[in-house]
């Protein structure tokens, strides 16, 4: 007897339903576990440390942003600044969505207002998704030596991230593959396919780097504010940190919630343990949350204050008729 697709997709959305609730009363656990313990750990940080933190989150959204404009631009769509800005951040808040695939529908929707080629923008934002995924992975190299240490097995994570890394740049006839099975799995036609060049994804790659780097930042910033050496925060802050967000995105958790979690507390438990491992989670993940938020709202109102600056100059300056007597 087989199931009709209406009772496939109940049963699918009644088990993802199970796993968010598992998640959720998973972490409020461990919570409650060390509860004792959180209000000294968070006192013991600091509102400096939590302030300079914070910063780098927010730093940490931009070089995304210019390198989707990069992988845009080396499409052949042109886009002014703030158009491209616009579409970027406000297909970011889906990130909080099940699943990372979000953005390039959204960013296919909002094509016709800004004059962009729907098909081209997402594909755009498909090969934007790789992309950040491989730099993410070869950011979280940096915690590979320390891991290692204790676990040789994680010396097996070089050769797959590099191997990765080449069949990307090298090999564009897998990612071709790969953005025509997006197509279909978003019914967008088989529309023709702008792979970008060699020079354009390693451009695309050295944002991404830069802005994984700057996120990650802030964990190792919380890691030393709880006693950890310099050397292994960074190592392990950036790196485990990257790690966690990749493993977070390729779930299909709401913004990684629960997946990030517990591979941050797999890396960084190295270093931090009890309360102030589960107050440096929280923190992290309030911290990313608010480095985004202020990001995209600022820059959503800064766009939105001056295209209205722009409208009162236009009717002002813009011919009044006159009134003629018959």
């Amino acid at each position: 007897m087989t199931r009709s697709p209406n009772g496939r997709r109940l049963l699918l959305r009644l088990l993802r339903t199970a796993v968010y609730a598992i998640i959720v009363v998973f972490l409020c656990w461990q919570l409650w576990r060390v509860r004792h313990g959180l209000g000294d750990s968070l006192t013991s940080v600091g509102w400096g440390a939590v302030g300079l933190a914070a910063g780098f989150t927010v730093v940490g959204t931009f070089p995304g942003f210019f390198g989707w404009r990069l992988l845009v631009t080396g499409s052949g769509i042109r886009l002014t600044v703030s158009d491209a800005a616009w579409v970027f951040f406000l297909s970011g808040v889906t990130r909080y969505l099940p699943g990372a695939i979000w953005p390039p529908i959204v960013q296919a929707a909002l094509a016709r207002r800004v004059g962009a080629p729907a098909a081209g923008l997402m594909t755009a934002g498909l090969i934007t998704l790789v992309l950040t995924a491989l730099s993410g992975s070869i950011v979280g190299l940096l915690a590979v030596p320390y891991l290692a240490a204790d676990d040789p097995l994680w010396w097996l994570a070089l050769p797959l991230v590099l191997a990765g890394a080449g069949a990307v740049v090298l090999a564009p006839r897998l990612l071709a593959k790969l953005l025509r099975l997006g197509q279909r799995l978003l019914r967008r036609g088989a529309h023709e396919i702008a792979l970008p060049t060699a020079r354009t994804s390693m451009g695309v790659l050295a944002y991404n780097v830069l802005g994984w780097c700057c996120n990650g930042t802030h964990a190792a910033i919380l890691a030393v504010a709880f006693g950890a050496p310099l050397a292994g925060a960074l190592t392990l802050g950036i790196g485990g940190f990257v790690l966690s967000a990749v493993a977070g995105a390729l779930s299909q958790a709401p913004a990684g919630l629960g997946v990030r979690e517990v591979v941050l507390g797999l890396t960084l438990g190295v270093l931090v343990s009890g309360p102030d491992l589960v107050t440096l989670l929280l923190l992290s993940r309030l911290l990313t949350t608010l480095g985004h938020v202020i990001a995209t709202l600022g820059v959503l109102g800064l766009l939105a204050g001056t295209r209205f600056v722009a409208a009162r100059r236009a009717a002002r300056t813009s011919p009044v008729p006159s009134l003629t007597r018959e």
